[in-house]
C-alpha cells in the first residue's frame, strides 16, 4: 500500500501523482487518456482503459526473406504489415506472400498495388483466449504423436500424410501463441484480458516451444514411415519402438494436464519416470546393432524422435510450480 499526498493547484483543481511503476506496467506515456471512476467506500479507480491501443503500423522491404520479415512482424504485435518494391510485384511473389501469410492466423492482403501490398491482422488480440490455444495446439500434437505411431506399425502412408499435414496447423497456433505472449509483456491490461500474469508468460512461450516440438517430431516419424512402409520391420523392433512410444505420450499427456491444473506432484512423478525412457531407448540402440542392419539408421532416427517427444513432456513437466 502507498500513500500520496493531494496538491492543490492555482485553478482550483487537485492533483496525485500517479506511481511511474503502474504508468510503465500499462505501456502509458504523458498524454495518455486514463478512465477515472468512482467505487463503493470512498474509493476512486484509475484505469488504463480510457482508450484503445493505437494500431501497430509497419512498413517493410521486398526482397529476400520476405517471409521470415512478415513473420517476424507478426510476432512482434504488428497489426498492419505494408511491403514496398522497388519494381512491379510479379505473380510469383504475390503467390509467396499468399503462401506466407496462410502460416499465420489472422493475416489478409487488404490492399494490392503494383509496387505495394498492404497485409492486415483482422484477429483482435483477445478473440482466442491464450491458454484455450495452447489447449488445442497440445491436442493437435498429440493426435499427430498418436497417429505417427499408428502409420509406422501399419505402414500406412495415407495417415502419415495427414500427420504431416497436420504440422502447419500447429505451427500457426504456435505463432498465434507467441504474438499474444509477447503482446500480453507488453500491455498488462492486455495480459488481463488473455487471461495470463506477466510472471508465467515465459513458461507459457517454452511450454508453446515444446508442445510444437512434439508435432516436429512426429511428422519426422511420418516422414520416415514414407521410406520404410513396405519393408519387413523384426516383431521384436517394431514392439520396442511401440513401447517408448507409449513411454514418450504418458509422459508429455500426464504433464500437459499436470501444467494446466498446477499439479506439481504428477509433475514430480513425470521427472522421475524419465530413467524409463532412457532404458527403453538404450533397449532398442542395442536390438539394432545385431537385427535389421539394412535400415538401422532410419529406424534409429524414428526411435530418437519418439525419446525426444518423450523428453518434451519432461520439460513440460519441470514447469509446473515455478
Amino acid at each position: 500500500m502507498e500513500y500520496r499526498r493531494l496538491q492543490k493547484s492555482k485553478g482550483g483543481s487537485f492533483l496525485i501523482s500517479i506511481p511511474k511503476e503502474w504508468v510503465k506496467k500499462n505501456s502509458l506515456d504523458a498524454g495518455a487518456v486514463v478512465r477515472i471512476s468512482e467505487g463503493e467506500g470512498g474509493t476512486l479507480i484509475i484505469s488504463s482503459e480510457g482508450e484503445e491501443q493505437e494500431s501497430k503500423i509497419v512498413t517493410i522491404k521486398g526482397g529476400e526473406n520476405l517471409e521470415k520479415q512478415i513473420r517476424t512482424q507478426y510476432l512482434m504485435g504488428a497489426d498492419t504489415i505494408v511491403i514496398n518494391f522497388d519494381t512491379k510485384i510479379s505473380p510469383i511473389v504475390r503467390e509467396r506472400i499468399k503462401e506466407a501469410i496462410s502460416k499465420l492466423i489472422g493475416l489478409e492482403i487488404v490492399e494490392e498495388g503494383i509496387d505495394t501490398i498492404t497485409i492486415q491482422c483482422l484477429l483482435q488480440p483477445t478473440s482466442m483466449p491464450l491458454k484455450s490455444s495452447l489447449r488445442r495446439a497440445y491436442s493437435l500434437a498429440a493426435s499427430m504423436h498418436k497417429d505417427a505411431e499408428e502409420a509406422l506399425l501399419n505402414g500406412d502412408l495415407e495417415l502419415s500424410e495427414i500427420v504431416i499435414k497436420r504440422d502447419e496447423e500447429v505451427d500457426r497456433l504456435y505463432f498465434l501463441i507467441v504474438r499474444q505472449l509477447r503482446s500480453a509483456v507488453r500491455n498488462q491490461r492486455l495480459a488481463d484480458k488473455l487471461g495470463v500474469k506477466a510472471a508465467e508468460c515465459l513458461d507459457l512461450r517454452m511450454a508453446a516451444k515444446y508442445i510444437e516440438s512434439i508435432a516436429d517430431y512426429s511428422e519426422g516419424i511420418a516422414k520416415n514411415v514414407k521410406i520404410i512402409h513396405k519393408e519387413r520391420i523384426e516383431d521384436e523392433i517394431m514392439n520396442g519402438l511401440k513401447e517408448l512410444s507409449r513411454i514418450a505420450y504418458s509422459l508429455h499427456d500426464e504433464a500437459i494436464h499436470a501444467l494446466f491444473r498446477n499439479d506439481t506432484k504428477v509433475a514430480i512423478k513425470v521427472i522421475e519416470r524419465s530413467r524409463d525412457l532412457v532404458n527403453n531407448m538404450i533397449s532398442i540402440n542395442k536390438l539394432l546393432t545385431v537385427k535389421q542392419q539394412k535400415f538401422s539408421t532410419i529406424l534409429n532416427t524414428v526411435a530418437m524422435y519418439m525419446y525426444n517427444i518423450g523428453e518434451c513432456g519432461i520439460d513440460l513437466a519441470e514447469l509446473v510450480g515455478y
